[in-house]
């Protein structure tokens, strides 16, 4: 199902994309008022562009069942991550001495991923012609990962902290989540954008990859490299999260997902990094920001290893 040669090959240049936003940031060509306007147009502009042209140019269908399952699939995956994330860290505090104020960051890593930013890009390089199917079931994970981090999401990040922390449904209104609606109704139709519109839509969401992996470096060019690589607990976290929890997990979803395509596209979306929503969140509610921050950066720059190493590993299973 998936070329691995290929993977790496486009891992590779999306990873030296985001060395291009590393330096362009360093060299004063991006800043974090240009990174605050990139951030937002991505978003809301060319992500749900991306998304809807999915659905647009599908030539094959998914079956309503492959649908349903991946309903199902995903529903079930943020009703059960909470649990195992905290138990994890429950231990990670016992053994390895963990702050209490940081637990709720911890879990909350442990279970949202960059699926947007990094996600969304690695599967439509990953999957070739049939990126379309996948980035369409990419679209209908994002749903779930909005409701999930957006409900409990937010109230676990404060966990083990002084700070309150309240649900707020109006954030689950984002352009991601509508566009995601858009592509499931487009697909329960069978509707197709006419030659024009789909035209420009389709330009719109080509830019994603590139501003995307632009927009990683120049925020990971953001933090002082002498003060991420000196607490030695994110690696093993790094460790935890990216490596032990997915060779674990890879023949429990492997069981249970039938369908190759629909199976590969849910485990690279679980192989990838912390989601820069960690930061945001952190900084929001006066957590450890600057502890955030600097698991982003390792995570993301382990990433470049553990996502095809990982992939390599699973597929010498005879699952």
């Amino acid at each position: 199902m998936i070329n691995m040669t290929v993977l790496c090959s486009q891992l590779v240049t999306l990873f030296m994309i985001i060395a291009v936003g590393y330096f362009a940031y360093k060299t004063n060509i991006l800043n974090q008022e240009v990174n605050k306007h990139l951030n937002t147009f991505v978003l809301q502009i060319t992500m749900p562009m991306m998304i809807i042209n999915a659905v647009s140019k599908m030539v094959s269908r998914p079956s309503k069942g492959q649908i349903i399952a991946l309903f199902i699939f995903s529903a079930l995956f943020y009703i059960l991550m909470p649990v195992i994330s905290f138990i994890i860290v429950k231990i990670m505090v016992k053994t390895m001495g963990v702050h209490k104020n940081r637990q709720g960051i911890y879990m909350f890593m442990m279970i949202f991923g960059n699926i947007g930013f990094m996600g969304f890009p690695i599967i439509e390089a990953a999957f070739g012609d049939n990126s379309t199917i996948a980035l369409f079931y990419a679209a209908i994970l994002n749903v779930f990962f909005n409701i999930a981090i957006f409900t409990y999401g937010i109230i676990m990040i404060g966990y083990g902290s002084e700070s309150k922390v309240k649900i707020s449904f109006k954030k689950l209104l984002t352009p991601g989540m509508f566009s995601s609606f858009i592509a499931i109704i487009m697909y329960g139709l069978n509707l197709h954008l006419p030659g024009p519109v789909g035209d420009i839509v389709e330009t719109l969401g080509n830019l994603t990859p590139a501003l995307s992996m632009i927009l990683v470096g120049s925020t990971l060019a953001t933090m002082k490299i002498s003060e991420v690589f000196n607490y030695w607990r994110i690696y093993i976290f790094v460790l935890i999260r990216q490596v032990i929890l997915p060779i674990i997990l890879y023949p429990v979803f492997k069981l249970v997902i039938k369908d190759d395509l629909l199976f590969y596209v849910f485990f690279i979306e679980f192989l990838m990094p912390v989601a820069n929503s960690t930061l945001i969140f952190a900084t929001q509610y006066k957590l450890d920001s600057k502890f955030a921050s600097k698991s982003i950066f390792i995570s993301t720059l382990f990433s470049l290893i553990t996502i095809p190493g990982i992939l390599f590993i699973c597929s010498l299973f005879p699952f």
